[in-house]
């Protein structure tokens, strides 16, 4: 069995460092393109933390033709939901081997983990993949140096909650995650097998709708967190209406342990952001119209209406540019 992340960002690289780096007996390989992939190809994987700072000799292929996939491979999609489509299209029909013999294709032959932010990742996958699993990710890393993560916390690298999607987890799929959970807890992570896995999403959604803020203000803005607090007040307005029910404050800080307990990480900048300031520090695109764009569809498609968030999801396709505009908004509001 080897875990195939396809995507080695902060979320992904972190994962398959941790893997690497602890001996699990199912190893990792990182699919990583670019500079990115050139250098930890080259020089192992950096990930720096507040208590290590460690180089780690991770498998890692640039794309799906380095990759001959195995019947017990499990695929980890780690991307951001804007880019899914397009990566799951690239690994859905790739063969399959068992021996010598070609099994069948990756979409009817091996489970595909969805470690996205929002609600729509596990949809797409499920358009393509037979085996489809929901992940809810608490993991603060940051990505923004070619060759390096850095995860904020220590000892603990993150917090996973996991569960099959669109189906009753059937014997197949109980083995693989005893047998995963078995190997992320040993390199590091807190996981949690969980049916009502899209629970617990729906409560991540609600801390990541302030994510577009953070990259049109900056993280350290001192308008974040109001601005936030009116996004995310809006949708749980919504969710109550619609009768969506999430988990509570008490049993979101029963386990996501200490993921959001953040410390400086020695020597790097003192201004770090979310994955969506991380994009744009990056030169790349951002996963709003997954995230507030969620919850604007979300009101939408039951006659409602999400104004506060259908705007940023606005203002974060013009950019940082934007920023005295989501001022002015949210001091009318506010």
């Amino acid at each position: 069995m080897r875990y195939v992340i396809i995507g080695a960002g902060a979320i992904g690289g972190v994962l398959g460092a941790r893997l690497a780096q602890h001996g699990s007996p199912h190893e990792p390989l990182l699919i990583a393109r670019g500079e990115h992939g050139v250098l930890i190809a080259a020089d192992g994987l950096r990930i720096r933390s507040p208590e290590s700072d460690v180089v780690v000799r991770v498998p890692v292929a640039a794309s799906p033709d380095e990759v001959r996939l195995e019947a017990d491979d499990v695929l980890v999609v780690a991307t951001k939901t804007q880019s899914l489509d397009e990566a799951l299209r690239d690994w859905v029909d790739r063969p399959v081997y068992s021996g010598d013999t070609v099994a069948g294709t990756a979409g009817s032959t091996l489970p595909v983990l969805v470690a996205l932010n929002g609600l729509e990742g596990e949809r797409i996958a499920s358009r393509y993949f037979d085996r489809v699993f929901g992940v809810c990710v608490w993991l603060p890393g940051v990505h923004l140096v070619p060759g390096e993560v850095l995860v904020r916390i220590a000892p603990s690298s993150g917090t996973f909650i996991i569960g099959r999607f669109g189906a009753v987890a059937s014997n197949a799929d109980l083995d693989l995650l005893a047998t995963l959970e078995a190997d992320w807890e040993a390199a590091g992570f807190r996981v949690f097998i969980d049916d009502e896995v899209m629970r617990w999403k729906h409560r991540k959604l609600l801390s990541n709708l302030g994510n577009a803020v953070q990259a049109i203000l900056g993280p350290s803005d001192p308008s974040v967190g109001a601005i936030h607090g009116a996004l995310e007040a809006e949708a749980v307005e919504l969710y109550h209406s619609l009768g969506i029910s999430w988990p509570s404050d008490a049993a979101e800080a029963e386990r996501r342990g200490n993921a959001f307990d953040i410390r400086p990480v020695p020597g790097a900048p003192d201004e770090l952001g979310g994955s969506s300031w991380q994009s744009v520090q990056r030169g790349g695109s951002i996963e709003t119209d997954y995230l507030n764009g969620e919850i604007a569809l979300l009101a939408r498609l039951h006659g409602r209406t999400a104004p506060l968030n259908a705007e940023v999801q606005r203002l974060a396709r013009v950019g940082p540019e934007a920023a005295g505009e989501l001022r002015r908004l949210f001091a009318e509001v506010g």
